[in-house]
């Protein structure tokens, strides 16, 4: 029982020990600068959006996580992407050209995870968005350019 019980603590601690990496695709690789660009904002384009996210490191998984103060309007289909184009160059209607698809939006509020698919190539994006495919929306999202 006691084994167990010290297997158990070890992996809480190494749970509530896994760097959180940011919002910078080349973080990803490099621990160093992570403090540089940690909660980094939304823009907002047709909506406002309220909160951080930041892009999150765990062993062999990245994905990107929205802050508890996260929260927006509700509306239809809305969904979250990697966008290649930068926050001056995305639209709702060229917001999912190359754009790589998360997930839908979970809830118009609170914390919640998109992971990132093993392979993907962060440096290829400049943006995550939240998105209504519907009706070429685009609600807003954040650089994850410096």
């Amino acid at each position: 029982m006691k084994i167990k019980n010290s297997i158990l603590m070890l992996g809480f601690a190494l749970a509530v020990t896994a760097p959180v990496v940011t919002a910078a695709p080349a973080l990803a690789q490099s621990s160093t600068s992570a403090d540089t660009f940690k909660n980094q904002a939304f823009f907002k384009k047709k909506y406002s959006i309220k909160g951080s996210w930041t892009l999150v490191q765990r062993r062999d998984k990245t994905s990107i996580r929205f802050s508890e103060d996260f929260k927006t309007k509700n509306g239809p289909d809305l969904k979250v992407f990697l966008s290649p184009k930068s926050a001056s160059q995305v639209n709702g209607k060229n917001a999912v050209d190359g754009a790589l698809l998360l997930g839908v939006l979970k809830n118009n509020k609170g914390v919640q995870t998109y992971e990132i698919p093993e392979g993907t190539d962060l440096s290829q994006y400049s943006t995550v968005l939240v998105h209504c495919e519907a009706y070429s929306v685009l609600w807003g999202g954040g650089s994850l350019k410096p």
